[in-house]
């Protein structure tokens, strides 16, 4: 039974039936600022962390990390798939560390088969040419929960937490037209591919088909931003 300040959503795009995208687990334990995120079929292995520091980083878990040395090493010595910066405390300012980009080219049916008791958020899936992007987003507590950000140009609440550092964080999800980001993700991810190949681990990396799906990762440092773009594997 989660507590009073517990925050968890599990949240995907298309329909139990598919097609659809992964599904998204994003949380915030009891008594804590902090603000993690991961996908539900690896968990376990890669996560995503905000913390009330204004330290970011998503990668490899310390403890997959542990038992995948090689793999470490193919990817430079290093865990951390990226590492940035958010601000905090901004009052009415709103900060955004983190988005997800799922566009409607990438939604597949796939190797996991979503649990229909399970409690997902299901979001419709977008028409062709189009995305959900999903964002995590701070700001301060004086903004009231029925004026979440972007509301006035079409975002829609998921949920949202009063962090115990002051903060307030939304998650909250909008349906608009694939850009010029997502497209060039997608791009130099698949340039990339065929050039290098993927970086394989022992215990979670499998061919076979259905293919699992991936994740690419863009940094914009100016705006202090990771997109994570849930792509289908080619």
């Amino acid at each position: 039974m989660p507590k009073e300040d517990d925050f968890v959503a599990r949240v995907a795009v298309g329909h139990i039936e598919g097609p659809y995208s992964a599904i998204f687990r994003i949380w915030s334990p009891p008594g804590k600022s902090d603000v993690y995120a991961s996908v539900r079929e690896i968990a376990g292995e890669i996560k995503i962390s905000l913390h009330e520091t204004g330290e970011c980083n998503a990668g490899l878990t310390p403890q997959f990390a542990m038992q995948e040395v090689s793999a470490v090493a193919a990817m430079g010595g290093s865990r951390h798939q990226s590492q940035w910066t958010r601000q905090t405390h901004v009052g009415s300012r709103v900060v955004t560390p983190l988005q997800f980009a799922i566009p409607a080219s990438e939604l597949r049916m796939w190797r996991v088969q979503p649990i229909e008791t399970e409690k997902v958020t299901w979001l419709e899936p977008p028409a062709q040419g189009r995305s959900v992007i999903i964002s995590c987003a701070f700001t301060g507590q004086s903004l009231a929960d029925d004026k979440w950000p972007g509301r006035r140009n079409g975002t829609h609440l998921l949920g949202t937490k009063l962090l115990p550092n002051g903060e307030k964080f939304w998650l909250i999800w909008q349906d608009c037209p694939t850009g010029p980001v997502e497209q060039m993700m997608l791009s130099q991810a698949q340039a990339r591919m065929r050039q290098q190949g993927m970086v394989r681990f022992s215990s979670i990396t499998d061919d076979t088909p259905p293919a699992p799906r991936r994740l690419i990762f863009k940094e914009y440092p100016a705006e202090q931003l990771l997109v994570v773009l849930d792509a289908a594997a080619q």
